[in-house]
């Protein structure tokens, strides 16, 4: 039986938590758990499905809701499975497809870090499309020019969320940030992050840059307006990424990537990017 965490009862919440637990490598924190099944990004956890029978909690899958209103798609992840037992695997898959076609989903992926859940996958005919990885940097030394920044603030708050979405939500993957969301990012600013709009020489925003550090590693998120695209932005786009990391006296410059995003992929290669390790696999 597949149940929504909405629907389960007070004894079935213990023994989800008892299972999130066993299962603590799907999750960075149980903190991660609890926005799933409290805040939007899975509507307040109808979208966290559980598989149970007389004997427990037996498998679980996510369906990510919050990105339909703007990019009409579904992910599917956070998936726990027995390894040996495709009808499980098949339950949880198909009543997440119900709940996808509920909200009229135009497309639904499916993530996958488990390489023993893909095997299973991959016996009931979903197969990989393609897989996001984490790169880090060789070429440390700066080769083209930056552009501009402007830091992230209460002023210019809209500013910064109509660049982000106008260079995110058309990518593979694509995905949006509302209001609550970017006073997140001002709130965060005083714990390592830091978020800026991009502007070229003549002062246009063209994009954003977002960068943070852990365990000595600089991270970064950078996104390019469409109209700018194919211009030589992107590039320099990278390298202010590049530069702002390595003024924080850091020791490697990391980011992460989706294989699909094709140009992007290209892109960090060519400027000495290489990959050090496979984030998840996914299904279309």
């Amino acid at each position: 039986m597949i149940k929504s965490y909405l629907n389960l009862d007070d004894k079935e919440k213990e023994n989800v938590l008892e299972f999130i637990k066993e299962n603590k490598n799907t999750y960075k924190s149980f903190k991660e758990f609890e926005e799933e099944v409290e805040g939007k990004i899975c509507n307040y956890g109808e979208g966290v499905l559980f598989y149970l029978d007389n004997n427990g909690v037996k498998g679980k899958i996510s369906v990510i809701l919050e990105l339909l209103k703007k990019i009409d798609t579904v992910y599917f992840n956070k998936l726990i499975c027995p390894y040996d037992n495709k009808e499980i695997l098949k339950e949880l898959i198909n009543e997440a497809k119900a709940l996808a076609n509920k909200y009229n989903a135009n497309k639904i992926l499916l993530g996958i870090r488990d390489e023993n859940l893909l095997e299973l996958s991959e016996s009931i005919g979903l197969f990989k499309s393609y897989s996001s990885y984490n790169m880090i940097l060789e070429k440390k030394e700066i080769i083209y020019p930056t552009l501009n920044k402007v830091g992230l603030s209460s002023d210019n708050i809209k500013d910064y969320i109509d660049i982000y979405n106008k260079s995110f939500m058309d990518m593979p993957h694509g995905t949006f940030i509302d209001f609550d969301e970017a006073r997140e990012y001002l709130e965060n600013q005083n714990t390592g992050e830091e978020y800026f709009m991009v502007t070229n020489d003549d002062g246009e925003n063209i994009g954003f840059l977002n960068i943070w550090i852990n365990d000595n590693k600089g991270f970064f998120d950078i996104g390019l307006i469409e109209e700018y695209r194919g211009r030589g932005y992107g590039k320099r786009l990278l390298e202010t990424a590049i530069k702002s990391l390595m003024d924080k006296d850091i020791e490697d410059v990391c980011l992460t990537v989706i294989e699909k995003n094709k140009i992007a992929f290209e892109m960090y290669k060519k400027r000495g990017f290489r990959i050090y390790h496979k984030i998840s696999d996914w299904i279309e």
